[in-house]
């Protein structure tokens, strides 16, 4: 008898990736799964829901993509 391979729930073709926002003490703030890619516009969107009002927002934001993610908030005026 064979065994049925099981897939992974999270796998390349169902999600990319998960994002998570984390406080400075390391705590997860939030956190959110990306189907198919991490582009910058889905990057900013999540952080859109996250921080509505440019109050709530943070004075610093640390992520790999950030020169790419300023950039394109920039040219889409999503982050002023």
């Amino acid at each position: 008898m064979l065994e049925t391979e099981q897939k992974n729930y999270f796998s390349a073709p169902r999600f990319y990736c998960v994002e998570t926002i984390c406080a400075p003490c390391g705590v997860v703030v939030t956190w959110a799964k990306f189907p198919k890619s991490e582009s910058p516009t889905k990057i900013l969107a999540f952080l859109e829901t996250v921080f509505p009002a440019e109050e709530s927002r943070p004075d610093y934001i640390y992520i790999d993509k950030a020169c790419l993610l300023l950039k394109t908030a920039i040219r889409n005026g999503s982050w002023h």
